[in-house]
């Protein structure tokens, strides 16, 4: 009986086998977030080959322009609506960073 049990438990557990979902946001770090330190870096990887000073009226190239705009950058991302499903999508970590950030104060 208790081999049948623990077996049935094993099973059950590995079922869903994904490390991702075990995984991914203990590598998400939302601790300590600023401009300098870990935003830039998504927008630069991200969003600058858009929104940039000579492509877009929406100029994302600095921190005073992403303060700005912060409310609109969050909602464009809450609501899916950016980046374009032609670009390079945001993983649900720096998703969740930018918005942390915001939501935090959008320190530089």
């Amino acid at each position: 009986l208790y081999f049948s049990f623990l077996s049935i438990f094993i099973l059950l557990g590995c079922i869903n086998d994904n490390e991702e979902d075990y995984f991914s946001d203990q590598d998400c770090n939302l601790v300590d977030l600023s401009y300098e330190l870990s935003i830039v870096t998504i927008i630069n990887s991200k969003c600058i080959s858009c929104h940039s000073s000579n492509s877009n009226s929406v100029n994302l190239t600095s921190y005073d322009n992403l303060l700005n705009l912060s409310s609109e950058v969050y909602y464009q991302i809450d609501n899916n609506l950016m980046p374009p499903s032609t670009s390079t999508p945001l993983t649900d970590c720096e998703e969740l960073q930018i918005k942390t950030w915001i939501n935090n104060g959008a320190t530089e």
